[in-house]
């Protein structure tokens, strides 16, 4: 459960623009779908990697704002969300590496999004076929005392042959480029900093069709950490699976 007491004041370094934000007591990271590049479909927190906009222009992050006092409410205004339409500006305009990185990483998910629009629609369309099979196979042969004594009907459950596809991944060349220069600054932080972005770092490197880097890596990865998600990268890895992955915990 995320919740919520009081504000923090936090004031930005570039400026000293002053501004309000929620002051977490816990935070609740659930979804509806989870994602092997990081997405989290309808969590209750955000996916942007705390990337902001200041009141003078300048792209900052929010751990990079100072706290200087908290409150129960404050009229001052929330630092500005830096749309996902304006992350190629961030990404041109900003000197700030940190910046580049987040800016990055969010581009990475958002460029992904049109995928998982066909991914979800290949595999509704799959399950429903495969359902649709298995009662034919299983028909409602309940007779009215059946009914009358609330006997159920035969229950779906989905048979472990079932086909599991999804669509090719085939990544435009803006997102190629983009994954390859975050590939570049997650690499150099994981060489100085081990084991930061390994994760991150892995599953570009798969999605790029990288495999023997990306193998390389989650082989160094201990596992500590969202298991499903390592061993289900590890899995798609293998395979020499390019596809950004849907999963649930």
């Amino acid at each position: 459960m995320t919740i919520v007491r009081g504000v923090s004041i936090l004031a930005a370094r570039c400026c000293g623009a002053r501004y309000a934000s929620p002051r977490y007591v816990s935070m609740n990271f659930s979804a509806f779908e989870y994602w092997t590049d990081g997405w989290r479909e309808q969590s209750p927190m955000p996916n942007d990697e705390g990337l902001r906009r200041c009141k003078c222009g300048r792209f900052v992050l929010m751990r990079e704002l100072v706290e200087i006092g908290t409150a129960e409410a404050s009229d001052l205004p929330r630092i500005e969300d830096v749309a996902d339409e304006m992350l190629p500006t961030c990404i041109a305009e900003t000197d700030h590496e940190d910046a580049e990185v987040a800016a990055r990483l969010t581009y990475w998910r958002f460029l992904n999004h049109p995928y998982r629009q066909r991914y979800r629609k290949h595999r509704g369309a799959e399950e429903a076929a495969a359902q649709a099979a298995w009662k034919a196979a299983h028909p409602d042969r309940r007779t009215w005392w059946d009914r009358l004594l609330r006997r159920p009907e035969p229950r779906y459950d989905r048979p472990p042959a079932s086909p599991f596809t999804y669509p090719a991944f085939e990544p435009s060349d803006r997102q190629l480029r983009n994954m390859e220069r975050l590939s570049e600054l997650l690499a150099a932080r994981h060489a100085a900093s081990p084991p930061g972005y390994a994760p991150e770092l892995a599953e570009l490197y798969r999605e790029q069709g990288r495999f023997e880097e990306a193998a390389s890596l989650m082989a160094s990865i201990d596992g500590n950490g969202d298991d499903v998600k390592r061993q289900l990268i590890a899995n798609m890895i293998g395979e020499k699976t390019a596809a950004p992955m849907r999963y649930r915990m």
